[in-house]
This record gives structure tokens, sequence and C-alpha cells, in this order.
């Protein structure tokens, strides 16, 4: 199944809207100033670490889970290890950012989603979504790969 990019995002702020809605808590402050740059510090702490340019980088967040999307085909067609590699390199880079700031002291997980951008038939491009990986808040307070 494809999907655009821009769909993808819609539907990822849709569900956390739907969760917050339902956990009977307020809604994430993803439009407060603070949150919003929060969120802008992380996708420019993951570019600083990994040389990815800032516009194939998306950074969303609920209150227990960020979300970080990569647009990048080669990685996308990579082994695991190197998949695997790459979100680790992603998720310290994150994970630096967490522990500075206080309104993102409640995520407990952080997901890595790989998507593979195609050009479709001339149109706008469309991506779809090669792995998601997921690395969940341990004892220590620090992030590992979860593998299910």
């Amino acid at each position: 199944m494809r999907t655009s990019f821009f769909s993808q995002l819609v539907v990822s702020t849709f569900f956390v809207a739907v969760v917050t809605a339902c956990s009977g808590g307020t809604a994430p402050a993803t439009s407060t100033p603070q949150w919003g740059q929060g969120l802008e510090q992380i996708r420019s702490a993951v570019v600083s670490a990994t040389g990815y340019p800032p516009e194939v980088l998306e950074v969303t967040a609920s209150p227990a889970h960020l979300r970080i999307f990569v647009k990048d085909a080669k990685l996308s067609q990579a082994d695991q290890m190197t998949r695997e590699n790459s979100a680790s390199a992603i998720v310290s880079a994150a994970e630096s950012m967490l522990n500075q700031q206080a309104q993102f002291a409640s995520i407990q997980v952080i997901s890595v989603a790989i998507l593979h951008p195609e050009r479709g038939n001339g149109a706008a491009a469309e991506t779809h979504t090669e792995d998601v990986l997921e690395f969940r808040k341990g004892p220590s307070q620090r992030f590992a790969h979860h593998i299910t």
C-alpha cells in the first residue's frame, strides 16, 4: 500500500488526538511554542548527528511516544543491521535532547520509521514504509532497541 508522506503525517496526528481523547488527558502541547520548539530542537539534533538534510526528517510526538520519520531510499534498501545502526544513531541524538527538556519526560517509546520515497507516474512523490524500529525506555532511563 502506498501513501504519501503527508497522508502518513495526517494519520499520525489523528491517532495522537484519538489516543489523547481516549485517555482522558489533555491534548499534547504540540500547539504550544515550547512543544513545537522542542520537536524542532530534536530534529536539529538528529540532522547534526546524522548529516540528513532537514527536509527528509519529520518529528512528531504525543506525551508517551516520539516518532521520527526518515525519507531515505538508500537506507530503506539497506540490510537490517545498517537500518538498526542508523536508527540507533537517530535515537541517541534525539535522546540527548529529550533529557534536556522537561516536557518530554513522559516519553517511553521512540519509533524510527524508514520511508522509501518513490515517484509515481509523474505525480507527486509517494512513499511507503520500509521498516519501523522501536526503542523503549528501560530502568536506566535510556532507550534500547525493542524487538518483538
